[in-house]
């Protein structure tokens, strides 16, 4: 390869492997490390580090390649900001995050990459392997959430994924945690990233986005480590119920979103009236800040219907 054609790949490389960073500083080498050792495809690595105290940035710093980047945040964004603000600056055409804790298995960015030769391909994802560490068992995440799908090839109308999960509701991950799922660019602009309202199912709202507008790709093979600890994101949104809502805006957006076929927005609508009615019973006997809770649902069948569609409007402008 000569210099022109290496420096146009480090310009627009095929893609932009993400990593997302917050006081990661016992695990982010062993995430890049994993990283660096992927072969058979051109990626560039993007560290975004969301003002770590611990030196995480630091550490990073010493492994990236020329053509890489770190970008350190000058205040907190918070989680999902963090991610929007890699999948503005990546500039391959596929993104893929791998969460500074996680770590991907040999050939996962050549397995992914391979699926969009099909351009009408939006989104690839696999299983992970699940490494647990001081987690209650009500808690611990099932090592292969596919396996809820009815109906899952290699090749799927994203449509039919999002209606097999609307069957339940849609309030579980069937498809992995972002380390596990690779997806285009473009179109991660076009849907709007991820959403600053929703927390703990935040990344299911968006692969909910994405795939009613595009094929998914499955590949069925361990690519990637998810680890689990009593430290991270998830459980604390557990823990503080900050994610009471995550469930109740999902289902409306998918019942105000344009490219929900009828059946999904019919699930959606069931699926809303049985949640809005357990969340009334949920926070009347256990709370928290009770009066405040059951005052927001009753005006959720006007406010977060308004809330979607002036999303919906936002998106339909990009």
């Amino acid at each position: 390869m000569g210099t022109d054609d290496a420096d146009d790949l480090a310009v627009n490389p095929t893609i932009s492997v993400c990593v997302p960073t917050y006081n990661n500083s016992v695990t982010v080498a062993r995430c890049l490390r994993s990283i660096l050792d992927q072969d058979g495809v051109d990626f560039e690595i993007v560290v975004v580090d969301d003002d770590s105290s611990d030196g995480c940035a630091a550490i990073a710093a010493t492994m990236l390649r020329p053509g890489d980047r770190l970008i350190r945040n000058e205040s907190r964004l918070g989680l999902n900001a963090n991610h929007n603000k890699c999948i503005e600056l990546a500039r391959g055409t596929r993104i893929q995050f791998v969460h500074a804790d996680d770590w991907l298995l040999p050939g996962a960015l050549q397995r992914l990459a391979a699926c969009f030769d099909n351009p009408a391909v939006g989104l690839a994802f696999a299983p992970r392997r699940v490494v647990q560490e001081d987690i209650p068992w009500w808690w611990r995440t099932v090592s292969r959430p596919h396996r809820f799908f009815p109906t899952l090839s290699e090749h799927n109308e994203g449509r039919s994924l999002v209606a097999q999960m609307m069957l339940m509701g849609g309030g579980s991950n069937w498809i992995g945690e972002p380390t596990s799922v690779m997806f285009r660019r473009q179109l991660a602009l076009a849907v709007g990233g991820l959403r600053d309202d929703i927390y703990q199912l935040v990344d299911v709202d968006f692969w909910f986005r994405l795939m009613l507008r595009s094929a998914v790709c499955f590949v069925p093979h361990e690519l990637s480590v998810r680890t689990q600890s009593a430290g991270t994101e998830s459980v604390r949104n557990a823990k503080t119920g900050r994610s009471w809502l995550d469930r109740l805006r999902i289902l409306t957006w998918l019942m105000v979103d344009p490219a929900s076929t009828r059946a999904i927005r019919v699930f959606a609508a069931t699926w809303w009236s049985l949640v809005w009615l357990a969340l009334h019973l949920q926070v009347a006997l256990f709370g928290p800040q009770r009066w405040s809770r059951l005052k927001t649902l009753a005006r959720a069948p006007v406010q977060e219907f308004v809330h979607a569609r002036q999303l919906a409007v936002r998106l339909s402008r990009r």
